[in-house]
C-alpha cells in the first residue's frame, strides 16, 4: 500500500511539473515573460533540474533585459547538456549585448587535457558510462574467479581504470567550478570584503567570473583576463549548483527586449 502511495505521489509530482512547464511555455509564447519567469523559477525551486527549463528561463530573462540572469541560466543549461546548441547560440547572442563582451573563464590547460572528454558529455551520460564501467569491472572480476578466461584480467583492469576516470568526471560535474554573472549595471570589485575598500575594477551586467571563496555576503571573483577581487553576493547571480532563486524573480517585467534570443520556449525536457 505504501509503495502504491509513493508511486502515485511521484506520478502526481511529474504531472504537476508538466502542467507548470507547459503553462510557462504558453505564457512565454504569449509574451507574458514575467509570468513565465515565475513558473520556471517555481519548477527550479522544487528541485527539478532540466536543461530545457534553464534554457527557457534564460530566454524569458533575456526578453526582460536582465542579461546577468539570462546568461547564468544559459550556462546552467550547458552545464547539464554541453551539446545544447540552442543554449550555446543564445548565450553567445546575450554576451554580444553586454558592455564588455567578457569571455567566460576557462579551466586550466592541464585540466582540459586530462579530462578531454569531460566537457563534451552531459551529466547523465557521464554518470551512465561510469556506472556501466563499474559494473563491467566487477563482472569481469567475478567471471575471473568463477572461470578464468584469457582476457578477463585485462578487461577488469581497463574497465577499472576507466571507471575511476569517469567516476572522477561525474564527481567534477556534480561539483563544478563556481561561475557567477554580474547582476547589476555596474558591480564594484574591491580589494577586500568591505564597501570602504578600494575598488580594484568593475564588472558590467552579464560579465562572468569564477568564484573561489564566499564569506560574509562577499565572493572572491576572477575574470578571464586575470583580474581578481571581492564583490557583494547581492550583485551576482551564481550558476550553481545549488540553483539559488534570485530576488529579481519576484519582480515584474522590466520591459521587452528588442533583441531576439532565438526560437520560442522549448518543449523538450
Amino acid at each position: 500500500m505504501n509503495l502504491l502511495l509513493a508511486i502515485a505521489f511521484l506520478l502526481g509530482a511529474d504531472n504537476a511539473y508538466d502542467d507548470t512547464f507547459n503553462n510557462a511555455n504558453a505564457a512565454y509564447n504569449a509574451g507574458n515573460y514575467a509570468a513565465a519567469i515565475q513558473m520556471y523559477e517555481q519548477i527550479i525551486s522544487e528541485s527539478v533540474v532540466s536543461p530545457a527549463v534553464f534554457f527557457n528561463l534564460g530566454n524569458a530573462y533575456f526578453r526582460t533585459r536582465r542579461l546577468g540572469l539570462a546568461i547564468a541560466n544559459y550556462e546552467r543549461a550547458l552545464q547539464l547538456e554541453p551539446g545544447f546548441d540552442g543554449a550555446r547560440e543564445n548565450l553567445a547572442n546575450a554576451v554580444r549585448y553586454t558592455k564588455n563582451h567578457l569571455a567566460r573563464p576557462q579551466p586550466a590547460d592541464w585540466q582540459e587535457s586530462l579530462l578531454f572528454w569531460h566537457y563534451n558529455l552531459s551529466t547523465r551520460t557521464t554518470n551512465a558510462i561510469a556506472t556501466a564501467l563499474w559494473l563491467i569491472f566487477w563482472f569481469a572480476l567475478g567471471l575471473r574467479q568463477w572461470r578464468p578466461l584469457r582476457y578477463t584480467r585485462g578487461v577488469a583492469v581497463v574497465a577499472g581504470v576507466l571507471a575511476v576516470a569517469f567516476g572522477f568526471s561525474a564527481w567534477a560535474k556534480a561539483h563544478p567550478e563556481m561561475i557567477a554573472a554580474a547582476n547589476a549595471n555596474v558591480v564594484h570589485v574591491h580589494y577586500g570584503t568591505d564597501e570602504n575598500e578600494t575598488v580594484r575594477f568593475d564588472l558590467s551586467e552579464g560579465d562572468r567570473a569564477t568564484v573561489d571563496n564566499r564569506m560574509n555576503g562577499w565572493s572572491r571573483v576572477s575574470t578571464a583576463d586575470g583580474e581578481r577581487g571581492w564583490a557583494r553576493d547581492k550583485d551576482l547571480v551564481f550558476v550553481g549548483p545549488p540553483y539559488e532563486r534570485p530576488a529579481e524573480a519576484s519582480l515584474s517585467s522590466a520591459g521587452e527586449s528588442t533583441a531576439s534570443p532565438g526560437p520560442g520556449a522549448s518543449a523538450a525536457k
